[in-house]
């Protein structure tokens, strides 16, 4: 067990932390959460449910049965949530290095962020964890729990404040780069009209100083090399977050095809950009780690091997062996799921890299 030292430096990790008692942690998680609604309410009525009760007990039967099937599925995963949180808490209490505290939570990001864990089911686990560790009356237990309980809820107070930001921040920055694509499209079409109005090879046309196609281009091209430092993968994640939305829309418009085209340009220029810095290999394996579907990103795995060719294979290896490297030496272990997909692709690439 970590010492009261060790334990009042992660405190001060991430702010110093006033309550103690177990209805100072309640109300610190619930206001917190207070926009999310109590997990625990009943399934809304459908439509069959909400017509005249008039031909006996049938309905009634059928909503008790409904009510019962979703509580049992609700109590089923609120007690894996628990076994689940008593891990991480376990975890969060033995780390003995400050430092790998943040990779520990951040693992288990989603866990907190459920809605059950937000609502009053989340405070009961919480209180529990926290009641079982003062059965025992021992006090170094009791202070080492608690802290970590204070840890875990401030860092997931900051984890949401952070993404908000981020998010707020990607939005801006896609904003700033649509407007002066908008904009040099707006050019050029004034300059097109103004020439048709003048006549071809008028002299207000040839004597004129102004290259719209070629000063836009240029214009962007200085954008691009001004925000570079901007394009992170959260951004490359938003940006196909914001192509995904559009396409799958019910209805795709011509104004609304016009922006998905717009926002692949944008996102090709953008690993482009990130290409000239990181290289080829890190910006593609960037990229395919933001795939959800497997069927996907092997299918624009194997299309990016295909066009790239071997030396690029090459390159690709080479980076998912450093990583898969760097992930046996993450302390607690990396996330499974990460290295099964990099596995995965350097196992696809090694495949594609003998096959020639």
């Amino acid at each position: 067990m970590p010492s009261r030292r060790l334990l009042a430096a992660a405190t001060a990790l991430v702010g110093s932390f006033a309550p103690s008692s177990i209805d100072a942690f309640s109300s610190s998680l619930i206001s917190t959460c207070s926009s999310t609604s109590c997990a625990r309410q009943r399934p809304p009525l459908s439509h069959q449910q909400l017509a005249a009760r008039t031909y006996g007990p049938s309905d009634d039967i059928t909503i008790d049965q409904e009510q019962e099937e979703w509580e049992k599925a609700n109590d089923a995963r609120v007690a894996q949530q628990k076994v689940e949180f008593s891990q991480l808490l376990s975890d969060v209490v033995a780390c003995t290095n400050v430092d790998h505290l943040p990779g520990i939570m951040t693992r288990k990001i989603d866990l907190l962020l459920t809605s059950n864990m937000q609502g009053f089911e989340g405070v009961a686990i919480l209180k529990e964890a926290i009641e079982e560790a003062q059965q025992t009356g021992d006090e170094e237990r009791i202070f080492a729990v608690e802290s970590a309980v204070n840890l875990i809820l401030t860092f997931a107070e900051e984890f949401v404040a952070n993404a908000t930001s981020l998010d707020e921040g990607n939005k801006k920055l896609l904003g700033k780069i649509v407007k002066e694509i908008i904009s040099g499209w707006d050019n050029t079409s004034s300059t097109s009209s103004a020439s048709k109005s003048k006549g071809f090879g008028s002299t207000a046309s040839t004597n004129s100083n102004s290259r719209p196609g070629i000063d836009d281009e240029a214009r962007l091209d200085a954008l691009f090399e001004r925000e570079k430092d901007n394009f992170t993968p959260g951004f490359l994640r938003h940006l196909e977050g914001e192509c995904k939305r559009i396409a799958s829309a019910s209805r795709l418009t011509p104004e609304s095809g016009k922006l998905l085209e717009t926002l692949r340009m944008i996102q090709a220029r953008v690993v482009e950009e990130l290409g000239q810095e990181l290289g080829e290999g890190a910006v593609v394996l960037g990229q395919l780690l933001g795939y959800d579907n497997r069927s996907e990103r092997l299918a624009v795995l194997d299309a990016g091997l295909t066009v790239r060719g071997v030396p690029f294979a090459k390159e690709l290896v080479d980076l998912t062996a450093e990583a898969l490297e760097g992930f046996e030496q993450v302390p607690g272990g990396a996330d499974p799921e990460l290295v099964r997909i990099v596995t995965e692709i350097d196992e696809r690439t090694w495949q594609f890299i003998e096959k020639k």
